[in-house]
């Protein structure tokens, strides 16, 4: 090819309405004038036309993706196409540039790396919690413990002045 047919090629593809226009043209009339989520161009990409099928790990990847959009963990909000695609791709590869080279950017992605910070983060706010109700426990032990040594010394004296006071009444009551 020669250069300046390629140089003409890269500034057409550049082009932001000859990007639109190609991606028309790539999903054709199949998605009815709606954009296709993640999952839908996952598998249109990943289909093998010549096998007619899936490969074993993309039928486990779809699989995976399919149980992942249809039963959202509990007490979360159900996760969007283009989230779950990217945890699985996220778990299955390194670094997966499938959704960036099929025009879709993630609004927060989040490594394995930022993941662990947050499960860390966490973690210690827990560990600080647990600690601060541990503190609170310990007081409340030594205040209960401070007043039963308290009402323990109390009640020695009582009974030393109540032994005292029955053998002076003994006392009396013995004959001279």
């Amino acid at each position: 090819m020669e250069t300046n047919l390629y140089c003409c090629l890269v500034v057409t593809f550049s082009d932001v309405n000859s990007q639109v226009t190609c991606k028309c043209c790539f999903q054709g009339d199949k998605y009815d004038d709606e954009e296709p989520d993640a999952f839908e161009l996952f598998k249109e990409c990943h289909y093998c036309k010549r096998k007619k099928g899936y490969t074993p790990a993309v039928q486990l990847a779809i699989i995976e993706i399919e149980n992942k959009i249809s039963a959202p963990t509990e007490g979360e909000e159900p996760n969007s196409a283009t989230q779950v695609v990217a945890d699985v791709l996220a778990e299955k590869t390194k670094k997966s540039q499938f959704l960036q080279n099929v025009g879709i950017q993630m609004t927060r992605p989040r490594s394995n790396a930022q993941d662990l910070e947050a499960q860390l983060e966490a973690e210690k706010s827990e560990k600080n919690e647990l600690a601060r109700q541990v503190k609170v426990l310990s007081k409340q032990v030594e205040e209960t413990e401070q007043g039963r040594i308290k009402d323990q010394e109390e009640m020695k004296k009582k009974q030393a002045d109540l032994e005292a006071k029955v053998e002076l009444l003994l006392a009396k009551m013995q004959p001279p």
